[in-house]
């Protein structure tokens, strides 16, 4: 089942998503499961929009990859994480085209 990801940090900035980013390395190594990506400016912050194969391979990316970089990233940047993360909006998703 393909999902749609969205959610919403508050007080991140663009810089800070790219460091996560660059520390994951998912640019040269992209998580299983991951169809797309997308960040965009908020107005307190980013959101973040996924398209996942399903949400077993979001559980895994987000343990085993994002949750140690963000926890990486903010204790080099001085960013105060918050004990609970936002809850992302998961949708099942239908019609899926990919590009070429």
């Amino acid at each position: 089942m393909v999902v749609l990801l969205e959610q919403d940090f508050q007080g991140v900035s663009r810089e800070d998503v790219e460091a996560v980013t660059t520390d994951m390395n998912v640019r040269d190594n992209p998580p299983a499961g991951l169809i797309a990506h997308v960040v965009t400016e908020s107005a307190n912050g980013a959101h973040v929009v996924d398209i996942w194969e399903s949400t077993a391979d979001i559980q895994r990316f987000t343990e085993e990859r994002l949750m140690p970089s963000m926890n990486k990233v903010s204790q080099e940047r001085g960013i105060q994480m918050p004990d609970t993360l936002p809850e992302p909006k998961i949708t099942e998703a239908y019609d899926l085209v990919r590009g070429s």
